[in-house]
């Protein structure tokens, strides 16, 4: 028996050897002077090459000729911007074996700065959200022509408005998509109003500001549990998508929705606070404030009128505690107050997360 010993220790190596785990392969698209910058890492880190295709749909990908072949050491590659209207999704093969998906993650729009792709974040299980199929937004009815075009080329099927009537009243809704529903969340009657007078007056300060956002988004998520759930139902519908949610700034309760469907698809709190802080890099502040002069003339205001507009680490990580404080945990908050039972979630991330690439 034990003369039998070495072989069965060389079996069990080999064994272990075959049953080790895939490399962890992150990668990013970002906008380097209007063209592509690919970037990628590897852990445990590959050696080898890396293959880029270039498709308009992220579904589909001609693999037959690469775009370029590089050194997996190499860790970026920039590419030149050949579209226009329709935009450019990267698949990466390291080694011919593993591969991900990735892409610009702002959609440049003229005056929908803050339009962004749900897609390429990782979940705890190492699957990847999926691109082009869900968006969020400011107001849609600041898009202008380009805007539009743009979305049509995004074939953008329907619409989640998370605007409420005070938001709407006088301004005619320019986009038309083959569905709208409206989801107009119910905010803290306290907290609703712009507070111009407190800002220019300076009785409302940075501080202020924050701890209001937190009062606001607190409500919101305790008092909107049927519009939620009326969300995720049309979010489980896969032929609802491409879909577009989105509310004024895009960036509080479009900023909210879009931490309960990340948290859904299992994806850590590290990255839904991420994508919350997003929108500081992309909102246009001189759009929102046309007559910025008048805020911005005293430095008090500025730093209050700039935090009113801006998206908090603070708000965020308050609001997601809150959630857990308030119904124990976030996944009983989806279950149970959102009727978001296993089935459905299980749907859910069938739409929106790719299966293994590899």
């Amino acid at each position: 028996m034990f003369k039998r010993f070495p072989l069965l220790v060389a079996m069990f190596l080999l064994f272990s050897f075959c049953r080790q785990e895939k490399p962890d392969i992150r990668a990013v698209c970002e906008n380097s002077g209007g063209n592509h910058r690919i970037k990628w890492e590897t852990f445990p880190p590959l050696k080898g090459t890396v293959s880029i295709y270039e498709s308009d749909n992220p579904e589909i990908f001609n693999m037959q000729t690469p775009i370029a072949t590089v050194d997996i050491d190499d860790g970026r590659k920039d590419l030149f911007a050949v579209r226009v209207l329709n935009r450019s999704y990267f698949k990466l093969v390291f080694n011919n074996k593993y591969s991900v998906i990735t892409a610009e993650r702002a959609v440049p729009m003229q005056q929908l700065a803050n339009f962004r792709d749900f897609g390429g974040y990782y979940n705890e299980h190492n699957l990847q959200t999926r691109w082009g199929r869900l968006y969020r937004s400011p107001s849609l009815n600041n898009a202008t022509a380009i805007d539009m075009k743009f979305m049509d080329a995004l074939k953008i099927k329907t619409i989640i408005d998370l605007s409420a009537g005070r938001e709407r009243f006088g301004k005619s809704r320019l986009y038309r998509a083959n569905q709208i529903f409206n989801l107009p969340l119910r905010e803290n009657p306290a907290d609703v109003f712009f507070f111009s007078e407190k800002i220019l007056s300076k009785q409302m300060r940075k501080n202020d500001v924050i701890i209001s956002q937190q009062d606001n988004l607190a409500f919101v998520v305790e008092h909107n549990a049927d519009y939620f759930e009326q969300l995720f139902d049309i979010l489980a519908e896969k032929t609802n998508y491409p879909v577009v949610v989105s509310c004024d700034l895009g960036k509080d309760r479009t900023g909210v929705v879009a931490a309960l469907i990340l948290s859904a698809l299992d994806v850590d709190k590290e990255q839904v606070v991420e994508d919350f802080l997003l929108s500081n890099q992309l909102i246009d502040y001189d759009f929102f404030l046309p007559d910025a002069g008048i805020y911005f003339s005293d430095i008090d205001v500025q730093e209050t009128m700039t935090a009113m507009l801006s998206a908090h680490q603070e708000v965020i990580i308050y609001v997601l505690n809150h959630i857990n404080k308030q119904y124990g945990s976030m996944s009983r908050f989806l279950e149970n107050e959102l009727k978001l039972n296993p089935h459905k979630k299980a749907k859910l991330k069938e739409i929106l997360l790719y299966p293994r690439l590899y």
